[in-house]
């Protein structure tokens, strides 16, 4: 269970991402949220977004359920408390267990799947530059650099329900998860991903590779950057 988590708060404080990765009963359960920029409480609403997610992950809920799940917790708090009413986060949440993935997501932070040397899975985006993508407009990788990317469709405490998005399938020997804010994906692209995933031993020596991409593009000026990675062991 090779996982590695790092967080920075960039050239945006307070660091509004929130990831959380524990092991428990021969799992890795991963849940990063993204408060949402330019609106007060974000950092807030992104931890008590993770708390709820990972307290459903602990009663047995699959990923999607615990996005649900997480929303309903948060609207519920939205009613009582006026400071948390304009707030929201995205969310990705992952469960590995017995060599399986499952993962869902709402908003446009990041899962990717790397598997025999290419990207096999990705999440969605719930944004409308990735409709463009979807509608064969832009290529994937090209939707970092549109000026509109940032506008989302959804998140976690802006309706009253949502339909996450989700993907389940098996891991192989030597396969890689990356989960990660915007300002991480935004300044690494997928194919450095993969090539610094073949120059790692493990995790957090992946990570670390990505990272020193992520900071020599932005100069932690921008967005706050936080990702999590995992690696299935050979053997």
């Amino acid at each position: 269970m090779d996982h590695y988590l790092y967080t920075n708060v960039g050239g945006h404080g307070p660091n509004c991402d929130h990831a959380q990765v524990i092991e428990h009963d021969d799992q890795v359960l991963i849940v990063l949220c993204d408060g949402l920029n330019g609106l007060p409480n974000g950092d807030q609403a992104a931890k008590i977004i993770s708390d709820a997610a990972l307290g459903a992950f602990l009663e047995g809920k699959a990923p999607a359920e615990c996005c649900i799940s997480a929303n309903t917790k948060f609207r519920e708090l939205q009613f009582d408390n006026v400071e948390l009413r304009r707030a929201g986060a995205t969310i990705c949440a992952v469960r590995i267990r017995d060599n399986h993935c499952e993962w869902a997501n709402v908003g446009d932070s990041r899962i990717y799947h790397f598997s025999s040397g290419k990207l096999v899975h990705h999440s969605v985006d719930d944004t409308p530059t990735y409709r463009s993508f979807e509608r064969g407009e832009i290529e994937y990788e090209a939707i970092r650099e549109q000026e509109n990317r940032t506008g989302m469709s959804v998140c976690v405490g802006q309706k009253e329900t949502i339909e996450p998005h989700s993907e389940s399938f098996d891991l192989m020997s030597g396969d890689g998860i990356i989960v990660c804010s915007d300002g991480f994906w935004e300044n690494v692209y997928e194919t450095e991903m993969l090539i610094d995933m073949h120059k790692s031993f493990n995790a957090k020596d992946w990570a670390q590779k990505m990272i020193l991409r992520a900071v020599q593009r932005s100069r932690l000026k921008g967005d706050n950057l936080t990702l999590v990675t995992f690696m299935r062991v050979a053997g």
